[in-house]
């Protein structure tokens, strides 16, 4: 349980951090390219306009390449740490099955008639359908975390790609419309202003977007709360059915005991 809930905590983490750089990378350029903007006079505008903003067009283009990377990056991450979780919850299983096992065989090399024998063999069955109960329980609980998870990301990607799309779409459009503004013969000047000004709304466009954006972090959590309940849940109701077990062995041995008195020690040790 321990390593679930590891990992589920590392993906809300990775994928908080992982959305960050989005709007990170389009208010760098743009302000970049704003500033830059502001410093070359209304006189030269047109002149140095088509260096400076195919420089920062390139920006762009590469902040995005290096956003998707990270972002893709990271879901391999998260892919990576579910299946070590998976992998060792198998392992986990498995030794604990072993170990089952070998309490069967212990009561059974105990057990000296058949009232112990069929308790025993009572026991063993009641045992497993509990265990592969609680075992699908948290299967269960894990995979509905695992999809919520999912599609909350996926969700928060969408929307944060869309205005990230958005903004570099705006700022491509004013550095075209520039450009074409001053080949046609446009003054400077008001090329200057008129491109300054797309850039603010487009800055002003892009933090009203990320505004609403809602946060995940939240929702994750809410999510992790839910399967730590679920899982919580399954392992009291299987304590409950492997006490019911254990008492319904120590019955059938203490009753055997009192038929036969001999076999009085080996009840007190299979206790």
């Amino acid at each position: 349980m321990k390593t679930l809930i590891k990992t589920s905590s590392l993906f809300a983490i990775v994928f908080s951090l992982v959305m960050a750089p989005a709007a990170m990378a389009a208010t760098t350029t743009g302000q970049s390219l704003g500033k830059a903007t502001a410093g070359i006079g209304a006189k030269n505008f047109c002149t140095n306009f088509p260096t400076l903003s195919q420089k920062y067009q390139t920006s762009i283009d590469t902040q995005i390449t290096k956003l998707q990377s990270q972002i893709s990056a990271e879901t391999q991450k998260v892919q990576t740490n579910r299946q070590t979780a998976d992998n060792t919850l198998k392992q986990d299983r498995a030794k604990w099955a072993q170990n089952r096992q070998a309490i069967y065989a212990k009561l059974t090399s105990r057990a000296t008639n058949s009232t112990e024998k069929q308790a025993v063999v009572t026991f063993q069955s009641s045992i497993e359908a509990a265990v592969t109960a609680r075992e699908g329980a948290v299967d269960a609980a894990t995979a509905t975390y695992r999809q919520g998870v999912d599609q909350l990301v996926s969700q928060h990607q969408t929307a944060v790609g869309q205005v990230l799309t958005t903004f570099q779409t705006a700022i491509q459009s004013a550095i075209s419309q520039a450009n074409s503004s001053c080949a046609a013969g446009t003054a400077p000047s008001t090329v200057r202003t008129t491109f300054q000004t797309a850039l603010q709304t487009a800055r002003t466009n892009r933090q009203a977007g990320v505004q609403q954006i809602s946060k995940i972090a939240d929702q994750i959590q809410q999510l992790a709360q839910a399967r730590q309940a679920s899982i919580q849940q399954t392992m009291q109701t299987y304590q409950t059915a492997m006490q019911a077990a254990v008492s319904v062995l120590k019955t059938a041995f203490a009753a055997s005991a009192i038929t036969n008195p001999s076999a009085s020690t080996t009840t007190t040790t299979a206790q």
